[in-house]
């Protein structure tokens, strides 16, 4: 046998011995959208297959994707919101990352308004009454003068960007937040966005859940999945347009133009804390607490962060990476 052959055969059997090695893991995310591009880079630009991760990606909302979760379908779930208030009741699940240091929501309003002011007596959507939604609206339009008061909210839970955009082009309601992809296609339809709602405070999004079963026993996987999806929002940060790119092949954009989704990414990186992500702040820690827990179960004593975080694996990867440089 020569040399070209042996090398062939060492190659051969070097990619199958890898493909052996690599763990097989599955990440549910809610929405094929900008906000979970991450997961869509890191395997594009073999993120994970660096770690020695074989990876699927797989949609799947709310309590299905934390039932999947608990059932070990899905190894990963950015259910964040609803899984922290699932381990509150009892499910044996932690949120173990979050991409985001604030909301990614923007404010968008009907083509007759053009400042926050002009919203008294309008009408507002929100998911339900008191949601996160409702809270944080309630926080930017007092912030610029009006009072909860003067504003009417409309429920539209489980509405989409479609929907959304109908009901303020026909003068159903008046505002709504977007996310800033969708607020670009608001834009276009001659809609305006009028602030950054994640420049009112810190507030940790869109995290992303494992088990406890899990969490004790591969805690070498979960950081080899955080360092490659840690990797990813960098990447995305840096070279929004090549993240464009993964973009086009990977999610369904609704005839976004190339320097649309460029803007899109942008915009969502406004919510990324500066540095390495994924840990957030203590105060941000103390916001999810209340708004995203708290709040919506009715619960008024507080509740130790341990019920529902396990951020010490994201921890030890964020000091691992910050070293490196």
């Amino acid at each position: 046998m020569n040399m070209a052959r042996l090398l062939l055969v060492f190659l051969i059997v070097s990619l199958l011995a890898a493909s052996a090695r690599a763990e097989r893991v599955r990440t549910a995310i809610p929405r094929a959208t900008l906000n979970y591009l991450s997961v869509q880079v890191a395997d594009v630009k073999g993120f994970f297959r660096g770690e020695g991760l074989e990876h699927e990606t797989l949609v799947i909302a709310g309590t299905t994707a934390i039932a999947a979760l608990v059932s070990g379908d899905v190894d990963y779930s950015g259910a964040g919101g609803s899984g922290m208030r699932a381990a509150v009741n009892g499910a044996p699940i932690k949120a173990i990352m979050f991409q985001t240091e604030k909301v990614s929501w923007y404010l968008v309003t009907a083509p007759e308004v053009f400042k926050v002011s002009e919203l008294k007596g309008k009408k507002i959507a929100v998911g339900t009454i008191g949601d996160t939604q409702d809270t944080l609206i309630t926080m930017l339009i007092e912030r610029e003068g009006l009072s909860a008061r003067d504003v009417t909210r409309v429920a539209m839970p489980g509405r989409n960007t479609t929907m959304t955009l109908l009901a303020l082009k026909s003068g159903a309601i008046h505002a709504a937040t977007l996310n800033g992809d969708e607020a670009l296609l608001a834009e276009r339809e001659g809609l305006h966005t009028l602030a950054f709602i994640g420049d009112l405070f810190p507030y940790p999004f869109q995290g992303f859940m494992a088990t406890d079963k899990k969490i004790a026993e591969k805690p070498g996987e979960i950081k080899r999945w955080l360092r490659a999806m840690i990797r990813a929002l960098l990447f995305i940060r840096e070279r929004p347009e090549e993240a464009a790119d993964v973009a086009v092949k990977r999610l369904p954009l609704r005839n976004m133009s190339r320097p649309m989704l460029v803007e899109g990414i942008r915009r969502f990186v406004r919510a990324l804390p500066e540095g390495t992500p994924g840990l957030p702040s203590p105060q941000g820690i103390k916001n999810v607490t209340e708004l995203d827990v708290k709040v919506p179960l009715k619960i008024r004593e507080d509740i130790p962060p341990d019920r529902f975080l396990n951020l010490r694996l994201v921890a030890e990867v964020k000091e691992e990476l910050e070293g490196r440089h």
